[in-house]
């Protein structure tokens, strides 16, 4: 009796997981609309706004400056809700095993030096011209099986959080080693750090660890914890090395690809 009625309670809570899951796929597809619409009015209106008539008095030219302003607010926490929206449905998608990948061969290599680019545009906007230093460290040559957007935004967002809690003046270092069959992305900041009781915590789903600053930087706390499910949708995982005010290095581990006698396999 006892048996069966744990079975039930399991089976119960395993329904529970999975309407849960559903109801967080359907709301963000469901979201996505009318937030497209939205921000679609709002570009409208921002030009409308942005074009006073010549004679208009200086009243009205006072009020078309206070519409843009305000249009431009709307403007970037729709954008945020976007994001949050097509974080929520990713995320979704890997609970359900649904998570799509286009695995083709990618090099890592020139993957990572798109990222060292877009990385170098990323710390211009968020720390001023010559802010930050971002260094391209080693980069052996490396192959793996996956999907190249997908990886992409994985380092992409290791990068950009790591140019978020690091200090005008400090260095976002970008490197790729190989290590027992492993590919290994390292991204390595100057930062604030991590205490080492939030480190285990920081894949978790809306976990910050500073929610002050993540809020002024328009973070979610979705971003680890979809990279972290990307990573194992591709058989790897990331890992995080950090002491507190000194900074913190993120690490992707991806199995290498290898031909058939072992070898790295590169064409």
């Amino acid at each position: 009796r006892r048996g069966a009625c744990f079975k039930a309670m399991l089976d119960r809570v395993q329904r529970l997981f999975f309407t849960q899951q559903r109801l967080i796929g359907d709301v963000s597809h469901e979201l996505r609309t009318p937030l497209t619409t939205i921000q679609g009015n709002v570009e409208l209106l921002q030009r409308m706004a942005s074009a006073p008539a010549a004679d208009a008095s200086p009243r009205v030219q006072e009020y078309a400056q206070l519409l843009s302003e305000t249009l431009t607010e709307v403007q970037v926490e729709t954008e945020r809700m976007s994001t949050m929206v097509a974080d929520l449905l990713l995320l979704a998608q890997a609970d359900s095993g649904e998570l799509k990948l286009q695995c083709t061969p990618v090099e890592v290599d020139p993957l990572l030096l798109d990222v060292y680019r877009q990385a170098r545009r990323l710390a211009e906007h968020y720390k001023g011209p010559h802010g930050l230093e971002i260094r391209l460290g080693s980069e052996d040559q490396a192959l793996v099986l996956g999907d190249h957007d997908k990886l992409r935004q994985v380092i992409l967002n290791l990068v950009e959080n790591a140019i978020k809690y690091t200090p005008v003046g400090g260095a976002v270092t970008l490197g790729l080693t190989h290590e027992n069959g492993w590919v290994k992305v390292a991204v390595q900041d100057t930062g604030i750090g991590i205490r080492p009781e939030q480190q285990a915590l920081i894949f978790d789903r809306f976990y910050r660890t500073d929610k002050a600053r993540s809020r002024a930087f328009g973070g979610s706390g979705l971003g680890l914890s979809i990279a972290q499910s990307i990573a194992h949708a591709h058989q790897g995982r990331i890992t995080v090395e950090s002491t507190l005010g000194e900074g913190s290095t993120f690490i992707l581990w991806l199995p290498e690809k290898r031909d058939v006698e072992g070898n790295s396999a590169r064409p």
